[in-house]
């Protein structure tokens, strides 16, 4: 880990952060439904300033959307993106799960999820 990632990392209150370039569809959905929230293209904040899969892991805290947007914002100016990026790059997804058992995290993608919707009958 760079000074750049504990700099990111110690700013934001991020404990872990795992990217990935793209996470399998049943890994995402399993993710969509742990996380804390999740954030996806449909948000225009995702849509613009991010183009991986991103799991962010909160030990001690319960983030904010505001939070997570000022991350990826800080992230997309950031001249040492590139380096963050692959830095913190997630080689095997089994590793993940271990990552986050019983820890708050964020999920974020640059794909659309599925929505549960609710429909009296």
């Amino acid at each position: 880990m760079s000074i750049q990632d504990n700099y990111a990392h110690a700013k934001f209150g991020i404990d872990e952060i795992y990217i990935h370039a793209g996470l399998s569809d049943s890994l995402l959905e399993k993710l969509h439904q742990r996380a804390v929230f999740s954030l996806d293209a449909e948000d225009p904040v995702i849509h613009k300033y991010f183009s991986h899969d991103l799991v962010l892991i909160f030990r001690n805290s319960v983030p904010t959307q505001s939070l997570i947007y000022r991350f990826l914002k800080f992230l997309d100016q950031d001249k040492d993106r590139e380096n963050f990026i692959k830095s913190n790059t997630l080689i095997n997804e089994e590793e993940l799960f271990s990552a986050i058992k019983s820890k708050n995290f964020v999920l974020v993608t640059h794909r659309n999820l599925i929505k549960e919707t609710y429909s009296p009958e």
